[in-house]
């Protein structure tokens, strides 16, 4: 036994995904983020820093967790999704250059947040279309891959 399962954290081939499955899953997830942040009163889309790291903001919500006091379904379902936003989120990295990573993010908000086509998201960043399409599937892989998401053919 390895110390670090290398396995659990590989990604596979970009053609080894069925694609229309991963997005019909992963858009279901973030309909229900979006969701569950509108009903708690939250704006529907989280804040990020300029580098495209989520903006730790004070939240009533987790805030009334941590003293305690009971929450209500819809806060319930609000925290459950916001932590598994933030662990996929996370999980969009290139493992050895820092500007990858948050040019992965940024297209990742764009295309599947904000619903941007790949034109629209390539004249924000200044990055070539072929780029922000590579960038977006392995944004979209390594979000789905965190939240068990991502389907194999």
């Amino acid at each position: 036994m390895r110390l670090f399962e290398i396995d659990e954290y590989t990604l596979p081939p970009f053609d080894h995904v069925n694609w229309q499955k991963t997005k019909e899953l992963v858009g279901v997830f973030l309909s229900a983020f979006k969701v569950n942040r509108e009903r708690v009163g939250m704006s529907v889309y989280p804040n990020l820093t300029q580098d495209c790291t989520l903006v730790v903001s004070i939240d009533p919500i987790k805030e009334k967790w941590k003293e305690g006091i009971l929450l209500s379904n819809y806060e319930e379902n609000y925290m459950k999704t916001e932590q598994c936003f933030i662990h996929a989120f996370t999980a969009i990295m290139h493992p050895y250059r820092p500007e990858v990573t948050e040019r992965r993010r940024r297209v990742f908000f764009y295309r599947y947040l904000y619903g941007l086509p790949v034109p629209l998201v390539s004249e924000r960043i200044n990055y070539q279309k072929n780029i922000i399409v590579d960038d977006s599937k392995m944004a979209m892989m390594q979000f789905a891959l965190a939240l068990d998401l991502l389907v194999l053919e």
